[in-house]
């Protein structure tokens, strides 16, 4: 039995060995090639006297015989690239790894090599596609770019003269007419300066300033600027700012105001009843910098989960109908993503179908050097209003009175003082392991109380997750933020999917 088990083993082994699509050597102790399959013969070019080659003269770069001794300069233990000569002395490139190892007292080695030839080929061949193709996307951005230069100059033209005709005694229809002759000329001109934006993006051009502005005047200035739109459509526009943010901040506030007029445009777009709300929240704060968390949040047609991620590639709309119906490139979102990465952050949304849509994004800001010595202040403003709050809870504890205050500020105002809830100190000093740790369990506590739907106990515990992460694990805070918002809103299928998420991160 035990005879007939090893000569099965050998025809096992032959079986593999003539089969395998890998050369196979074996040499002894001097280099001399003792045993070889069929692809070794094939790929080398040799026949039956491949036994009367060494190992070195196959791989000339890789293996020399010095001082009676063999070296192995590559490929021992590990698969490297080498260069293997055939019998007439042409040359491929192969995937090699050698092996060594004693047989009977005497050394016995292995080479197995395969042929790369048509895969570095291959690499080749990608190599100059992608070279090709990033000269078409040049030269498509700067014919994008030169084109929509040109569209321009007649555009202005048809507006100006527009302009001048209302000057000139009109009939009321023809009034009506030139109205919507310069509504035409915005649109297109909207059109234009998206795909300039675009194209400046794509090809990295796009240069942002860097200025010192008041960032509530500028909040005010969005506001002001989507508030007649929303009105216009008899929807609630209500926007907050959490009081620890800093008055004064170094940044493109015209690119910045691009972004969130984006998001309210498109909020007020797909919105028909109800409200449209923008918040504003501190996610970490320098010395020399501020990251700002915003939300724009709808209660508009919504968007299907399998749809998401169409949003934010270029020239894509959800629903082909959607340009039709309301217009658009289908840019805009796109930029919005491209500009906010440039700002060094994200942006996400959240959304149910029929249930509204939450876009949130990040950005990190400079501070100007006044605004180091004001951060005591604001933070002793905020524990003075988070208190006023929790009067208004004490005196009304069956009220709406906490349920009014808008979700952001009342995040940020809870977040100050989160020791009213949990009074043990969160510690300052963990490394990231350490935090993963000692947020596991409380999320798996979390992820329990919104099961059993005891939504102020999962604030509670969401509040303290908050405040065990450092300023420079934005990522995860960021998903706690969005965390705290639906559990704020008791939105159940929202909580138990960012909980889902801020598992698989943590994981």
């Amino acid at each position: 039995m035990e005879l007939l088990s090893f000569h099965n083993t050998i025809f096992k082994n032959k079986l593999i060995a003539e089969n395998t699509g890998e050369i196979m050597l074996f040499f002894n102790e001097e280099g001399k090639i003792t045993d070889y399959n069929l692809m070794a013969m094939k790929e080398l070019g040799y026949q039956k006297e491949l036994d009367q080659v060494t190992i070195q003269d196959i791989f000339k770069n890789s293996v020399r015989y010095e001082d009676n001794t063999l070296k192995i300069l590559n490929g021992y233990g590990k698969s490297e690239e080498a260069i293997a000569y055939r019998k007439n002395q042409t040359c491929f490139p192969v995937d090699m790894t050698i092996t060594i190892d004693s047989y009977d007292n005497r050394l016995l080695g292995l080479c197995i090599a395969k042929n790369i030839t048509e895969h570095k080929e291959l690499l080749r061949k990608i190599e100059l596609l992608e070279a090709d193709i990033e000269v078409l996307n040049r030269n498509r951005n700067e014919i994008a770019a030169n084109v929509t230069h040109e569209l321009r100059t007649p555009v202005n033209g048809i507006l100006g003269l527009s302009n001048n005709l209302l000057d000139t005694p009109l009939l009321p229809n023809q009034i009506e007419t030139i109205n919507l002759i310069k509504r035409c000329c915005n649109n297109m001109d909207s059109i234009i300066n998206d795909l300039l934006d675009y194209a400046k993006l794509s090809s990295q051009k796009m240069i942002l300033e860097q200025r010192e502005f008041c960032f509530r005047d500028f909040m005010n200035s969005v506001v002001h600027f989507n508030r007649p739109r929303i009105i216009e459509k008899n929807l609630n526009l209500i926007h907050s700012i959490a009081d620890d943010i800093p008055d004064r901040m170094i940044g493109d506030e015209f690119r910045l105001a691009q972004i969130l007029n984006t998001l309210i445009s498109n909020a007020a777009k797909f919105t028909t009843i109800g409200s449209i709300t923008l918040e504003v929240a501190k996610l970490a704060q320098t010395n020399q910098a501020v990251e700002l968390f915003f939300m724009v949040i709808d209660t508009g047609i919504g968007i299907s989960m399998e749809d998401k991620d169409k949003l934010f590639q270029s020239f894509t709309q959800v629903d082909g109908s959607i340009t039709r119906r309301f217009g658009g490139t289908g840019l805009g979102l796109a930029i919005s993503k491209q500009l906010v990465e440039v700002m060094g952050g994200t942006i996400d949304v959240d959304s149910e179908q029929g249930k509204g849509s939450t876009f949130s994004f990040s950005i990190r800001l400079d501070l100007p050097m006044l605004e180091q010595d004001a951060a005591e202040l604001n933070e002793d403003i905020a524990l003075n209003n988070l208190n006023y709050y929790k009067k208004l809870h004490e005196i009304n504890p069956n009220g709406n009175a906490f349920r009014e205050i808008n979700n952001m500020k009342y995040i940020n105002l809870l977040l100050k003082e989160a020791g009213s809830f949990i009074k043990e100190e969160a510690p300052k000093t963990l490394s990231k392991e350490e935090i993963y740790k000692n947020i596991s369990p409380i999320i798996e506590k979390l992820a329990i109380c919104i099961e059993m739907e005891s939504w102020d106990k999962a604030e509670e515990l969401a509040y303290y997750i908050k405040r065990l992460l450092p300023p420079e694990l934005g990522d995860i805070t960021r998903i706690v933020f969005r965390l705290l918002l639906a559990v704020r809103k008791e939105n159940y299928d929202v909580s138990v999917t960012i909980i889902n998420e801020l598992k698989t991160v943590l994981d």
